[in-house]
């Protein structure tokens, strides 16, 4: 079970700070320590977001800003971080979309010392467009729906009666929430209504051996499913009384797993599954409208009982394959999280970098950042690799929000004397811009060409004079070492003289970026 992060979204939306909650979500359960709270304020930084986590006394809440996170006391569940805005005399607690209102005395009854806060944002923040596509294809699919049904001539019962498993199907998923990967703030609010209810609890249950068979949950799906292709394989081939003839039995058949359902639920979990006490509502609805709407002889052909037995089959086929399928994705999800985690321990890291020795890298003039720095990245490249623009933006990226902790040492790959003129010109004229103009230009001019890559129209927009034999001997003591130490391939990231690990992805390094300032190796 994943952990709901809806207090640190309402204090980000608060302070008018937009971010892309999935990729959050995403990010944090990929966190080595998540879910802690330096899970939390790493993932805020990955985000760009300023950020703080410290103690404060309770003597010092009116101190505080009017809005911030804190870790509280819990009267039923362990301590947990809620978020708290401060209103007059009062304050409005938030956790699970649960707000209550408690005076100082209150909270600082319950305070435990642990605060986090944010920084808001000078810019305005990059609207998410979400993907509408669910809803697209509902509003299709209504009309179709209906469509279909008037040109069968369904009456005003039958499609009253068609509404009730079209509803069952769709909390029978939403029972399946983890498994569909449905995320609703709604449907969880729903859920956990109180301390006595747990929709997780039930469907996750397996205290009952045949529960590792089938569900409560398996049973529903393939209930309501066939309840709704079976009303319209009846209606297409004119066999009305014959399908509410099978469900008044199926109906019958129900009312044992009702009261198993509500004994699991009361006795054995000792807890409320708001779904499922309305998935029975749904099907005792179902009983109801049968008695009233549906008073027909009890007949019933063996052509129906065949044809309704290779629907209801086909039925359970589908879903048992559409589950297992949903099931290796999931699973496949959460050795995705395991893994992250494992490669974003910065141990782990740390000694995958150390393994092969310190080298002694070149010398060069381009140096970027604070040069006193003890954190020293270095990046051997070349303008016409194919890889480093990608290495060149996340390492420009890095350097831009952390400038004042580290440096960066570029280390160009070219043979000067063997490319031809056009190509020479280019890498003196680079170097030189770095020479004479400093770190910004040169930047600038090589992002240009990572952005083009059109080397007549770079060289017309740098014209440069530059120091020939200079850069030369440049260009030849670097290429010398790349061939001395066999790098052929660009690009490469050295991390103190260490050799960035060929197992980590490079976009991996901004993981790690706080562990190697805060490290003296």
């Amino acid at each position: 079970m994943t952990e709901n992060f809806n207090y640190l979204f309402q204090y980000l939306e608060k302070e008018n700070i937009t971010i892309d909650k999935t990729e959050f979500e995403f990010q944090i359960q990929s966190h080595p320590a998540y879910p802690s709270l330096l899970s939390i304020t790493d993932t805020l930084s990955f985000f760009s977001i300023d950020n703080l986590a410290t103690r404060v006394a309770k003597e010092q809440i009116d101190d505080l800003p009017t809005q911030f996170i804190v870790y509280l006391n819990e009267e039923l569940n362990p301590p947990g971080l809620f978020f708290i805005e401060k209103k007059g005399e009062n304050y409005s607690i938030l956790k699970d979309k649960n707000t209550n209102t408690i005076s100082l005395q209150e909270l600082e009854q319950r305070w435990l010392e642990i605060v986090l806060v944010v920084e808001k944002q000078e810019f305005e923040p990059t609207k998410i467009k979400k993907n509408n596509f669910i809803g697209f294809f509902i509003s299709l699919l209504i009309p179709a729906l209906g469509g279909v049904l008037y040109s069968l001539n369904a009456t005003a019962k039958e499609i009253l009666f068609l509404l009730l498993p079209i509803i069952g199907v769709l909390f029978s998923v939403a029972a399946l929430k983890d498994l569909f990967d449905a995320k609703s703030e709604l449907l969880n609010s729903f859920c956990n209504m109180k301390a006595s209810t747990s929709c997780d609890t039930i469907v996750g249950s397996n205290k009952w051996k045949i529960f590792e068979i089938v569900n409560f949950s398996d049973l529903s799906m393939v209930f309501f499913s066939f309840q709704f292709i079976g009303l319209f394989f009846s209606i297409l081939t004119n066999n009305i009384d014959s399908f509410f003839m099978l469900q008044k039995i199926l109906l019958v058949f129900a009312v044992p797993v009702i009261f198993a359902s509500l004994y699991y639920q009361k006795y054995v979990e000792k807890k409320w599954c708001p779904i499922c006490l309305v998935i029975i509502s749904i099907i005792l609805l179902e009983f109801g409208y049968l008695l009233v709407f549906q008073k027909i002889n009890f007949t019933i052909h063996i052509q129906s009982i065949l044809l309704y037995g290779l629907v209801f089959l086909s039925i359970l086929i589908a879903w048992l394959g559409l589950k297992k399928l949903l099931t290796s994705q999931k699973e496949l999800k959460e050795f995705h999280f395991k893994d992250s985690r494992f490669m974003r321990n910065y141990e782990v890291f740390r000694n995958n970098l150390m393994a092969y020795g310190k080298m002694q890298l070149p010398e060069t003039p381009i140096i970027i950042g604070n040069k006193d720095s003890s954190l020293e990245l270095a990046l051997i490249t070349s303008p016409f690799c194919g890889y480093c623009k990608e290495t060149h933006e996340l390492l420009e990226k890095i350097l831009f929000k952390n400038q004042q902790y580290l440096k960066l040492r570029i280390l160009i790959s070219a043979d000067i004397d063997s490319i031809n003129e056009e190509r020479k010109t280019f890498f003196r004229i680079l170097m030189s811009i770095y020479l004479q103009n400093g770190a910004s230009s040169f930047l600038e001019a090589l992002t240009n060409w990572f952005t083009n890559k059109d080397l007549k129209k770079w060289l017309e927009s740098y014209n440069h004079d530059f120091e020939r034999e200079k850069i030369d001997s440049i260009y030849r003591l670097q290429n010398q070492w790349c061939i001395d130490n066999k790098f052929y391939q660009t690009p490469l990231i050295f991390i103190n003289g260490y050799s960035y690990p060929k197992m980590y992805e490079r976009k991996n390094l901004v993981y790690f970026i706080d562990d190697l300032m805060e490290d003296k190796f």
